[in-house]
């Protein structure tokens, strides 16, 4: 079985790297956006004061005030409004500006009357707009890959070997988890599960393992008592499949019922 030319972690990590500087950069052009809009109003307003300080506000004054504007997309949609001194509870609004007529003390406000799509709209969310693009586009690619990767991965391989969630790949010589992860043995490990997986029954006599995986060793038994000692926790982290002993100087792979 090939490895995947793309691991999971790789997907997110390139999502992420194009997703984030997208929604910073987004949230950062529209919040300057905004700065902008407020400090044109102000501007704007100022100017039109000096050049109008009547005690009411006309057609002209709000001609005027429009005039004055930098930001065309604002001459359609703001407007001005006599007002008090205290704080509006409209926020996105200009700085309250005063002056006197007369005797009297007037205050007035200016308001850019925009959509918060409007401002997007006037963001310059280009950039941020073809990351985010990117980002979508990688992340519909990645799953698509990652997911036909993991189909591959649970196919059934023609020389596969499966005792319970413990899976046995002749063409590979590799044994999975059900999750498809590889299982490590040590060499000697690896042998002997070859040989359970490959018996009758998944059953061996103590002598036929003794005789193939220590043909020189008069007396294995304690090697192998070892050996298997060893096996039990590598199988039991894996899988639901655990090596037990027989009477008549067997051992079995069998599956661990649930």
């Amino acid at each position: 079985m090939k490895k995947d030319n793309m691991k999971p972690i790789t997907a997110i990590v390139v999502f992420f790297s194009l997703m984030l500087p997208s929604l910073v950069l987004g949230f950062g052009n529209y919040a300057t956006t905004k700065e902008n809009i407020i400090a044109d109003v102000n501007q704007a307003l100022a100017q039109t004061i000096l050049d109008k300080n009547a005690d009411h506000i006309t057609v002209d004054t709000l001609r005027v005030f429009r005039s004055k504007l930098k930001i065309d997309e604002l001459r359609e949609t703001s407007y001005l409004s006599i007002c008090t001194e205290a704080p509006s509870n409209v926020t996105f609004c200009s700085d309250t500006m005063s002056y006197k007529v007369g005797d009297e003390r007037l205050y007035i406000r200016a308001y850019p009357n925009c959509s918060k799509a409007a401002i997007f709209g006037m963001s310059g969310q280009k950039i941020p707009s073809i990351l985010f693009l990117l980002s979508l586009i990688w992340g519909a690619f990645s799953l698509m890959y990652l997911r036909t990767k993991s189909l591959d991965c649970y196919s059934v391989e023609p020389e596969t070997i499966t005792v319970g969630t413990l899976h046995f790949s002749k063409s590979s010589n590799r044994f999975w988890d059900e999750k498809r992860q590889e299982i490590y043995f040590t060499p000697m490990q690896h042998r002997l599960m070859q040989m359970f997986i490959a018996a009758d029954g998944h059953r061996l006599s103590v002598e036929e393992i003794c005789h193939t995986l220590w043909p020189g060793k008069e007396d294995a038994r304690d090697t192998l008592y070892t050996l298997v000692r060893r096996i039990k926790p590598v199988l039991g982290k894996a899988c639901n499949v655990k090596i037990e002993a027989e009477k008549g100087h067997f051992y079995v792979l069998k599956t661990e019922k649930s």
